[in-house]
């Protein structure tokens, strides 16, 4: 079976964020016609115009974090359990001696 491609996570991505992001802008939307009215636009203008843009933004910023997310493996030299350098401590009395 094959992995999907950098494109296909992408669009994933931005189908699941936009899709989050009509739910957030629906109900935030909803609140702030509730608190503040729908002005001259009126109330679908304005509850479309919240949705639209929540799903915007959502979904550009989850295409890019699926594709970040999904980048290739490291290569066949380096692992993530590979032991780190050791830390040396400077044992120099120079400090010692200018207090003395």
């Amino acid at each position: 079976m094959q992995e999907p491609t950098a494109f296909d996570k992408m669009k994933m991505g931005a189908l699941m964020g936009g899709t989050v992001g009509l739910c957030i802008g629906f109900v935030f939307g909803g609140i702030n016609l509730i608190r503040f009215g729908s002005g001259t636009k009126g109330p679908v203008s304005m509850l479309s115009q919240y949705m639209l843009g929540s799903a915007a933004s959502f979904g550009f910023f989850m295409s890019i974090g699926s594709v970040i997310r999904s980048e290739g493996r490291l290569p066949a030299g380096i692992a993530w359990n590979q032991k780190p350098l050791p830390i040396q401590i400077n044992t120099n009395n120079n400090i010692n001696k200018r207090n003395e």
